[in-house]
């Protein structure tokens, strides 16, 4: 869905912040292999949009063809919890910045933490998320269909809207705040497979974090669409200074808004 970032917009960061808080990034789908924890990003995922960022960065990377429910050498989770465990507990805290896929896996990650994050010794501030892929894309639905039916990776299989959607309870999200920021300028190819607004690579359904699939085009807490109410998850809202339309270009060109 995505090869390259390229750029993002300055994150402000909140006063007061010290050495010990870190911007935690983690990546979504890729055809690389990503794997580490720590200050490099590794196979340069990010690209200079990072640099954008001040302050103390940590990089969680996997292999960007596994499934992000994983566990394992070069697995989502494992890394994850690695990651987290040694930057944002004892003193430490941080704000996690995500992409498509890799919100997928952080919201799986806080989801099934058996508690909130905070109970568990984390200190997470919030997740920012980029183009959420948690929801589900209808490109992977048809790539793994009888539309296409070639079938792809495990992350392609992991992206299928209903699979995506049945994986986790999206409603628990740990206790952490997940700030949407949509994509939007869809390619005339994809988009007419993806339903209503979309960056050519998931609909507004689940880069805005609403409960259920449709065609939508707004970030909003609810929107009503024919007979059916959409609501983001609990836990889940839009970014704080982006319009209800959405604010950036495409997949591949996303920025970060910052923390406000």
């Amino acid at each position: 869905m995505r090869s390259t970032i390229l750029g993002m917009v300055t994150i402000l960061f909140a006063t007061g912040l010290s050495a010990q808080t870190y911007t935690v990034f983690i990546h979504g789908k890729s055809g690389s292999n990503h794997n580490g924890v720590g200050t490099t990003d590794v196979n340069n995922y990010w690209g200079t949009s990072a640099n954008t960022v001040s302050g103390s960065k940590i990089f969680i990377g996997y292999d960007g063809t596994s499934d992000p429910r994983t566990y394992g050498t070069a697995r989502a989770q494992t890394n994850i919890t690695t990651g987290l465990t040694n930057n944002c507990k004892n003193g430490k805290s941080c704000k996690i910045v995500c992409h498509s896929a890799g919100c997928y896996a952080i919201e799986y990650w806080l989801s099934n933490l058996g508690g909130t994050a905070s109970s568990k010794g984390f200190n997470i501030t919030k997740v920012t998320a980029l183009a959420a892929a948690s929801g589900g894309s209808e490109l992977a639905s048809a790539l793994n269909g009888a539309t296409f039916g070639f079938g792809g990776n495990a992350m392609d299989k992991s992206l299928i809207v209903g699979t995506a959607r049945a994986a986790f309870n999206h409603n628990n999200t740990g206790g952490v705040t997940i700030n949407h920021v949509p994509g939007y300028k869809g390619m005339a190819g994809p988009s007419l497979i993806l339903p209503g607004e979309d960056d050519y690579a998931v609909a507004y359904h689940s880069s805005c974090g609403y409960n259920r699939a449709g065609g939508l085009d707004k970030c909003q807490t609810s929107i009503v669409s024919g007979s059916t109410t959409y609501t983001q998850y609990s836990g889940h809202v839009r970014a704080p200074s982006l319009t209800a339309a959405g604010l950036y270009k495409n997949h591949s060109e996303i920025k970060n808004e910052g923390t406000r």
